[in-house]
């Protein structure tokens, strides 16, 4: 009724197994359809807690009407017309959608963009559509058996539940006592916890099973005290009294036959059902043994495929096990469906396999698998993966786990990495196997590639470009190796060792020159620009770049973008970018220009962002405001359309701090400074000296000179680390502004150093485009020492070289504040 009225609900059943949770749940499910609600339903299973979104699939395919026997043309038709029925602005959502299910069109992809961003997308889109439904009517949603939940359906759990506040949608869902549901302190969640049956229950339970006959009269004290209320054993214990003829009749009207002086049943419901199992006859048991191997639902046509009986046969089987209520019918069309009745009976029946056994199952079902979803298999790579794994066949565990990986790493690049890391302990012990050495290295240079998003420790790092490198030379692939000494040197940096990244991947560089690889080396000319930006060694920066676009004229495939960006782009992003810092910044700004075009033509929103983040610091360089609030503005677009990915949001949050010291709002740009120094710190560090430097120079501006020293000599530490040397310049033009106004003139040696070790940072690098900034910082502290003459002989100086560098803007203002007209 809450639901009903706009204020959405979340309700959790827990009880141990054979409570009778998923009963009811299935009863109130009933309910609901008989009075015409629409019902969503999905099933975590047992062997499915590292097999990606299996129930939130299922969700999603029930809330599109998508069935088993739909292609993909008739899912994008359902797809398209469930969404433009929903609100019509939803169209350009479908890609979006159709790569999620497995069932993308060539002809409408969808965008290139961060797994992360991806990911978050879903969420928003699946918010927004849980909101829409709920304008015409109630939905419920049903999600079973949490406690096997995998990491990628837990986390689109917590989204589904935050979503439900406030819409008109019930969320009901079931698990055990050991699941954590930790979204209960939520206001519009709540727990329903199934106490153990009382006596008058039971007594009410058995009366429905067997009758009232007298005979009966002495079995309800025993059955209660053996079941302890539990009322799936209370079943099995009838059941078994039933089968071993101690009882006759039918449901309801039994009677008891033979004395029962000792209630002869198995302590645990596992030996209740282990009993029952051995009491089948062959075909039955046999049967409920694959089914078991399958999951806990399991099709006819999958159990026909690997099961050795003829079609009347299995019939036959499955009509018996149905009568004996070890499995129920889920659906008869457009294929008969099963599902165990309770989830021990299946680990039961699996249990009861010898190993050899086990392992002939699981490769007869995987194989059944890739025949009846030839169209399917990418999102069936990790069921696959854990039936090959359980079939003890490495290698083809090893290919689906690597299918599972790339999969799935469009929206949970954790479970990506799980199946990467899987697949690397499984190559391990298949020897000299060259496909098998060829699937290694890929797995460690995905893993390499994913380790700038999580905590990974130098070791971690160190042993995977050296496990990697080795199975990219066992398997021959000297291209590999080099792809592999690329992104082990980038994840280097991403550690604070930009030396080590920029010295690697030269020596990539140099090598992959040597090969006919054009894709190759293009890849690599990047890794080296990036590098040489990162160690702020400019002109080389440029001349890497500047030599690669002239030499590669060629497009380099999507399949090639070894570092997730169009590598042709990404070299004339950083083309832009040394010229912007060396001096030529009318020219780097112009070159911004076209890669604003070039990320828009790849479908990189995430690039798209960068180039206006680092377009916002030259054009703010230029003295061009109006031009820094319009960065900022698309960079906050592209950070809202990607789900605001922390990398993406440093740089919105960057963006508006040059927005806000341009126009002195220095109390704001020490907000957003300090929020973007706290993400760069715990990522992306490279960037953390930047932060810091622009807080500190915040802070001087704020007036607060003490912080400002205090956190520009945390920025010239940072940088000097990193490498950062044209940042480290700019930070120690902030500490000796910061000394002197601190400290007044008894500090104007320590400024006056800090200001050569600036000069010569900026000769270093490469950095002329800060050469005028040097002289302005310097002709503040003339000022200070009381010398007005070199004052403006030193701002003179600047505006001429911000006329030279492209920053007429810049040069115009000093003009004015020097009274030249």
């Amino acid at each position: 009724a809450r639901a009903d009225a706009g204020d959405g609900q979340v309700i959790g059943v827990v009880a141990e197994a054979g409570a009778g949770k998923s009963r009811l749940c299935f009863e109130f499910l009933e309910a609901c359809r008989a009075r015409g609600l629409p019902v969503l339903e999905g099933r975590a299973v047992a062997h499915g807690r590292n097999i990606p979104l299996m129930p939130i699939l299922e969700v999603f395919r029930s809330f599109f009407r998508i069935g088993p026997d739909d292609d993909d043309v008739a899912a994008r038709h359902k797809i398209d017309d469930r969404l433009l029925a929903i609100d019509s602005t939803l169209g350009d959502a479908a890609p979006l959608v159709f790569d999620f299910l497995g069932v993308s069109d060539p002809q409408r992809p969808a965008p290139q963009i961060d797994p992360d961003a991806r990911q978050r997308q879903l969420f928003a889109l699946m918010r927004h559509i849980n909101r829409k439904a709920g304008e015409t009517q109630l939905s419920v949603t049903f999600i079973e058996d949490l406690h096997w939940l995998d990491p990628a359906s837990a986390q689109f759990l917590e989204h589904m539940i935050d979503a439900r506040e406030g819409a008109r949608s019930l969320l009901l869902v079931n698990y055990r006592p050991e699941y954590q549901a930790d979204w209960l302190g939520k206001p519009w969640c709540r727990q329903i916890q199934l106490a153990p049956l009382g006596r008058q229950a039971i007594g009410e339970l058995l009366a429905d099973l067997l009758g009232a006959d007298a005979s009966l009269n002495p079995l309800g004290a025993a059955i209660e005290a053996r079941t302890k209320g539990n009322p799936f054993f209370v079943e099995e214990v009838v059941q078994t009294l039933i089968e071993t003829h101690h009882l006759e009749g039918s449901r309801g009207a039994y009677r008891l036959v033979t004395p029962v002086d000792k209630l002869e049943v198995p302590v645990t419901v596992t030996a209740v059902v282990a009993a029952r199992i051995d009491r089948l006859r062959g075909p039955e048991r046999d049967v409920l043994q694959v089914a078991a191997v399958i999951g806990k639902d399991f099709s006819e046509p999958l159990l026909a495929a690997v099961s050795e009986l003829s079609a009347k046969a299995l019939g036959a089987a499955l009509a018996n096990l149905r009568r004996a209520e070890f499995i129920v019918e889920r659906a008869v069309f457009p294929v008969a469906e099963y599902a165990f009745k309770h989830p021990l009976t299946q680990e039961v029946a699996l249990g009861a396999l010898l190993k050899d056994q086990r392992r002939h199952v699981h490769a007869a079902v995987a194989r059944a698998i890739e025949q009846q979803h030839q169209g399917r298999l990418d999102e069936n790579a990790a069921l696959l993966a854990y039936h090959w794994d359980e079939a003890g066949e490495a290698l083809n565990a090893a290919r689906c786990h690597r299918q599972a990986a790339e999969w799935v790493s469009l929206t949970d690049l954790a479970t990506a990495a799980w199946h990467w890391r899987r697949l690397r302990s499984l190559v391990s012990d298949l020897g000299d196997d060259p496909e098998a050495a060829e699937l290694g290295a890929a797995a460690c240079q995905h893993l390499l590639n994913l380790s700038w998003r999580y905590t990974v420790s130098p070791e971690e790092i160190k042993a995977l470009g050296e496990e990697g490198r080795a199975f990219a030379r066992a398997a021959g692939d000297r291209r590999a190796e080099l792809r592999l000494t690329l992104v082990y040197a980038r994840a280097c940096g991403s550690l604070g060792d930009v030396a080590a990244y920029a010295d690697l991947a030269t020596e990539a560089h140099q090598a992959a020159l040597a090969l006919d690889d054009v894709a190759l080396q293009v890849n690599a000319s990047l890794y080296v620009a990036d590098a040489f930006v990162y160690a702020a060694r400019l002109p080389e920066s440029l001349s890497v770049a500047e030599d690669a676009l002239a030499r590669m004229q060629e497009e380099v495939p999507r399949s090639q973008w070894l570092m997730g960006f169009n590598p042709r782009s990404a070299l004339r992003f950083w083309r832009a970018t040394c010229l912007a810092f060396t001096g030529r910044l009318a020219e780097g700004i112009g070159e911004y220009e076209v890669c604003h075009r070039l990320a828009e033509e790849d479908g990189t929103p995430e690039a798209t962002a960068y180039v206006w983040s680092w377009s916002a610091l030259a054009y703010l360089t230029a003295g061009d405001l109006a031009r820094v609030v319009a960065c900022a503005q698309e960079v906050d677009k592209v950070c809202t359309l990607l789900g605001d990915p922390p990398t993406i949001v440093a740089h919105r949050l960057l963006c508006q701090t040059y927005a806000h010291l341009g126009f002195g709002r220095f109390a704001e740009a020490i907000e957003t400074a300090s929020a973007a120094l706290a993400i760069h710190r715990l990522g992306e560090r490279q960037h953390a000296g930047m932060s810091a430097m622009f807080l500190a120079e915040a802070q001087l501006q704020a007036g607060d000179a003490s912080a400002a020293v205090a956190t520009a000599q945390e920025a010239i530490e940072i940088c000097r680390q990193a490498l950062r040397g044209n940042v480290e310049a700019q930070a120690m033009g902030v500490l000796a502004r910061a000394l002197v106004r601190r400290d007044g003139v008894s500090a104007m040696a320590s400024a006056e150093a800090a200001l050569g070790r600036a000069a010569e940072l900026i000769d270093s690098t490469g950095a002329r485009t800060l050469a005028p900034l040097l002289l302005a910082w310097r002709a503040e502290l003339a000022a200070a020492a009381g010398e007005p003459g070199r004052q403006v002989d030193l701002l003179k100086q600047a505006m001429a070289l911000f006329e030279e560098i492209g920053a007429p803007l810049q040069a115009a203002g000093l003009r004015q504040a020097l009274g030249l007209g």
